[in-house]
């Protein structure tokens, strides 16, 4: 049999006939593919999926410290200004 090479897009779009409800051997045949092939496809699609919820779950802890230090560095500011006007001083724009 001739070694045919399929790309990441014709991947998916065979595992998503299979997750539709079409079987291994059904889509063996149809794409002249081994069912031994289609199941290093389906492992490789949950191991890479598995990774990408671990990548998303750091992102989100990140986004989240981000905003915390976003915040406290608003509220300090805010406190800062509210210093310098019981003191005396005016911003800027106010001084016309």
């Amino acid at each position: 049999m001739e070694r045919k090479y399929y790309t990441p897009q014709e991947v998916r779009m065979i595992l998503q006939e299979l997750a539709d409800g079409q079987t291994v051997e059904e889509a063996a045949r149809k794409h002249r593919i081994s069912k031994a092939t289609i199941y290093r496809w389906k492992k490789r699609a949950e191991r890479s999926g598995a990774e990408e919820m671990d990548r998303l779950k750091k992102v989100d802890e990140e986004n989240r410290r981000l905003k915390h230090l976003l915040a406290e560095a608003a509220l300090e500011i805010q406190a800062l200004k509210e210093q310098l006007k019981q003191r005396g001083w005016r911003p800027a724009d106010d001084r016309e």
